[in-house]
């Protein structure tokens, strides 16, 4: 590691437990409250970005470049759908505009050049 790590790092760091806890949840939810309407495969899907989100974060908080490889994809992949959820689900718009943001967020501070150092 290449020192300390700094604030926006932590900061990713607390957003994906968060993040990984909700997905976990959401999923979870999903499988087993019949009045979400969610299909299996979502669920399943939710569920394992959950998993994987919270399976990662020890190794971004330690500075492990493959764990911040594996939330950047993962984010784009959030943010993916947070776009075609504010596009396509009239209902749920201001989710997948919250999604989206959040990943955007995530995003700049997890390339950002303090968070290059920490993770060289």
């Amino acid at each position: 590691m290449a020192g300390s790590r700094p604030a926006g790092v932590t900061l990713v760091f607390v957003i994906i437990l968060i993040e990984g806890v909700l997905a976990l949840i959401g999923g979870i939810l999903g499988l087993f409250v019949k009045d979400m309407n969610m299909p299996l495969i979502s669920a399943l899907i939710l569920i394992l970005v959950g998993v994987v989100y919270l399976a990662v974060a020890k190794g971004l908080a330690n500075g492990n470049s493959f764990s911040r490889l594996l939330v950047g994809l993962v984010t784009v992949i959030a943010f993916i759908g947070g776009i075609w959820t504010l596009l396509t689900a009239s209902g749920q718009r201001l989710t997948g505009a919250v999604e989206a943001l959040i990943a955007v967020i995530v995003l700049a501070l997890l390339y950002s050049s303090k968070a290059k150092q920490f993770f060289r």
